[in-house]
């Protein structure tokens, strides 16, 4: 019998701002910054936050800043209002140029402001010049960006005005990315980004890929006077996470595609990390400082965020040289301002990779490395970022225009999921994909980009690894796609892995002290109603109660409820595991008995060749000894159509056990909707989906993350420390199930989860020969490259 745990559970959820009251400002004093003073098109601006303007890191809330401005004016805008054209280095090929790039008012109700004189210099308590800071900030790290992406066409395919066949290195940058500008966000050619600089967000600030707007808030003490809109690097953040948005989209905004990537789907996974790392990085690419937000965040609220060791806010022992780095996994959940807390939350965790592509930046400029001043070394590094962006987040599956489908993300049908769910961004996979392109660019002595020198393997593996980063072992030069030529992939040098630990996925089990639970179950009313409100897009099925009557409270598995479940998963090494992920989403692990019959019906029994041999053959399980691997339907056979085949189909998580005159047996759950005479039309998904008829994983919440696990610990025990207590659950730490109220009470499920996690031995690559290479992406669709955990439970009344 199985038994659960019960602990406190809290969601902490987040979700975009979607009103807000016009806000006044109090005035502080008068300023001589008026429209008078400057000419048409000028205005004053804080060209950086008021800590570093000021050199005061004490400086009150309270503190005129119009000692600050830029005494010399700067252009703003040539119009009436506050909207601007982007790509304006563009212009002269007749193409790329976004007509309303950027339009900013004061928060979301609130119509722009006129200056007929076309005057933008206003007193630094106004509202007018939180938009005026806020739309050169902007437009000023706008043209930066549009200007690197420039560049590096022309790097690949030669001068933007007059493109040349390829033949510079292989590139992810479409040749067409003006033509259908791939170089803005996807969707309407004139979608414009909408900024709000005086947003009702209390201490914080957010971008929306939605809705494609900017919310720059305000400090919840000092809300008339310390404004995110202040502080440069907080703009140049939110509006980092617009550009990943675009970069990310680069290819399937060319291709004309509609749907977008986003990065990052839960409320912790490492994409989000990444792109929280990333946008801080986008910041020191404007500044270059390694601090961000030490005004709004850092003055008044301890959350400014360093971005490198060197930095006097981080804890004793970290410093900028091999020995002593923000190593991964060990700083995952590190707070540089509460050091002796343990957070799970994505701006820690991207700390690792701001501080990396800082460090490569500074690795570039030394004179050693690439001798070249600390601007370029920056550009360079964001560019080696938008290559990996616009391969990782390819939806038409090629990376390039001249590589084949499948290169990336298994397929085109199947592309959006792979970024999602299946082979989603870690940190191994983006480093992975950005050495690749170090080495297309920076290794290539044709380009001549080093100043007549290469940036060598050598030397970015070390530094790679000094983060504890270096968790791949071959460059995966070849793609995911099926391929005879894996074996010429590019192999890391063994001897540069030092510090980053791979362990294999056979030591990650179920906690195995005596009287542990399995997993927690959490079905408590309040509870799932809150998750579910808070996040739309989950929609159980139409069987289960919209109240959710159904649901008690007991921690238990019960017909008609949904229930969160996180299993109690245990690190059996001596070394820390990182980004773990259950998934529950449909897989290929039934070998399909009579592959004439149409789906969804098809007959068939669950495989046992993972490793486990669950279940036997006599318990219902497959008999897989006379397959050779070759046939559509086997066990042995993984489809390379992630079902799509005729004699293939997915087949949900979980299985039941069935009690025959003379036998129990794991059956598909449409072999129990037979024995009961119940109605196709009364499955949870309906006569479509009989095989998870009684009990499945929602879809969108079919998978959980955990930061990470310490050794032979719990995420629990690592989470709440040497101090005890619950651990703090959140949304992304659970999956979600919803079981149907035609259940009869007593009868058994086994739930088969695949868990991986990033710094994986064996769940990412496999050896071939002699050398290493990745996976393919198909084989992503079967076992073979995670850890499978059963989890067996009885459906109480």
């Amino acid at each position: 019998m199985t038994c659960f745990g019960v602990v406190f559970f809290a969601f902490f959820l987040s979700s975009c701002v979607t009103d807000s009251a016009n806000s006044q400002r109090k005035t502080q004093g008068a300023s001589s910054n008026s429209p008078t003073s400057v000419g048409p098109g000028e205005g004053r601006v804080l060209q950086d936050n008021p800590i570093i303007a000021s050199k005061n890191p004490n400086l009150s809330y309270d503190a005129n800043l119009s000692l600050y401005i830029q005494r010399t004016p700067v252009k703003i805008e040539n119009g009436q209002f506050l909207t601007s054209q982007c790509g304006e280095q563009l212009s002269n090929i007749g193409k790329g140029l976004i007509n309303e790039c950027v339009r900013v008012t004061q928060n979301r109700n609130a119509t722009q402001f006129n200056s007929p004189t076309s005057k933008w210099a206003f007193p630094v308590t106004s509202p007018e010049f939180l938009q005026v800071n806020t739309h050169y900030h902007i437009n000023k790290r706008l043209d930066h960006f549009h200007n690197n992406i420039k560049t590096l066409y022309n790097h690949t395919w030669g001068d933007v005005d007059s493109p040349q066949p390829f033949s510079s290195y292989d590139t992810a940058i479409p040749k067409y990315i003006f033509d259908n500008n791939g170089h803005w966000k996807l969707g309407a050619d004139t979608q414009t980004l909408r900024a709000f600089s005086d947003c009702e967000l209390e201490n914080n600030a957010e971008y929306s890929p939605a809705n494609f707007t900017i919310c720059l808030g305000y400090d919840a003490v000092f809300k008339d006077q310390v404004k995110f809109a202040q502080d440069d690097t907080v703009i140049y953040h939110e509006l980092g996470h617009g550009l990943i948005d675009i970069m990310l989209n680069s290819r399937n905004k060319t291709a004309s595609l509609s749907e977008a990537i986003s990065f990052g789907y839960f409320y912790y996974d490492e994409a989000g990390a990444l792109g929280e790392g990333l946008a801080d990085f986008v910041s020191y690419v404007q500044e270059l400082r390694t601090v961000f937000g030490e005004w709004a965040l850092g003055r008044f609220n301890n959350a400014a965020r360093p971005m490198s060791e060197r930095e006097p806010m981080h804890v004793a022992g970290l410093a900028p040289n091999e020995d002593s780095r923000l190593m991964y996994p060990q700083y995952l959940n590190y707070d540089p301002n509460d050091p002796n807390s343990i957070n799970e939350y994505r701006h820690q965790a991207g700390q690792i990779f701001s501080h990396f592509l800082v460090a490569l930046a500074e690795d570039f400029e030394s004179t050693d490395g690439c001798k070249m001043d600390k601007q370029t070394a920056a550009n360079y590094v964001m560019k080696l970022v938008m290559e990996s962006l616009a391969e990782l987040g390819d939806r038409t599956s090629r990376g390039g225009d001249t590589r084949g489908l499948g290169y990336v993300n298994h397929s085109a049908d199947h592309s959006t999921d792979w970024i999602r769910h299946v082979k989603p961004i870690t940190y191994r996979q983006f480093l992975q994909t950005l050495s690749k392109y170090t080495m297309r660019l920076m290794g290539n002595p044709a380009l001549n980009l080093c100043n007549g020198g290469v940036y060598g393997q050598d030397r970015l593996e070390k530094l790679i690894d000094s983060y504890g980063l270096l968790l791949f072992r071959s460059y995966n030069d070849k793609g995911n796609a099926v391929s005879s030529l894996r074996t010429s992939e590019r192999q890391v040098i063994p001897t540069n892995r030092l510090k980053s630990s791979l362990v294999p996925k056979d030591l990650l089990i179920f906690d195995p002290r005596e009287n542990a639970s399995k997993a927690f179950v959490f079905d408590r009313r309040a509870d799932i109603n809150n998750a579910l409100k808070n996040n739309p897009d989950i929609k159980p099925s139409p069987l289960i109660d919209s109240e959710l009557k159904f649901n008690n409270g007991n921690a238990k598995i019960s017909p008609g409820e949904v229930v969160g479940l996180a299993l109690n998963l245990y690190n059996n090494s001596n070394t820390p595991m990182a980004g773990i992920q259950v998934l529950a989403n449909d897989w290929d692990h039934v070998k399909w008995e009579d592959t004439a019959i149409t789906k969804p019906y098809k007959q068939g029994k669950f495989c046992n060749n993972f490793g486990d041999e669950f279940p036997i053959i006599a318990e219902g399980g497959a008999d897989t000894s006379t397959e050779g691997g070759a046939t559509a339907g086997e066990c042995k056979y993984i489809t390379r159509e992630n079902g799509d085949e005729t004699a293939e189909q997915l087949a949900p998580v979980c299985m039941v056990q069935i009690n025959d005159t003379n036998s129990t047996k794991w059956a598909l759950q449409e072999e129990l909707r037979t024995k009961l005479n119940l109605e196709a039309d009364n499955c949870l998904g309906g006569a479509d989906s009989p095989h998870d008829c009684f009990i499945r994983a929602i879809k969108g919440a079919d998978s959980a993350w955990y930061s990470k696990m310490d050794p032979q610990k719990t995420w629990g025990n690592t989470m709440v420390g040497d101090n005890g207590g619950s651990p703090p659950f959140q949304f992304h730490n659970i999956i979600f199930f919803e079981v149907s109220p035609w259940i009869p009470p007593g009868t058994t499920f086994n739930c088969r989860f695949r868990t991986r996690f990033v710094n994986c031995e064996d769940c990412w690559e496999e050896k071939i020969g002699s050398t290493f290479d990745d996976y393919l992406d198909y084989e992503f669709s079967g076992g073979k490259p995670f850890k499978i955990i059963n989890f067996q439970f009885t459906v109480i009344d």
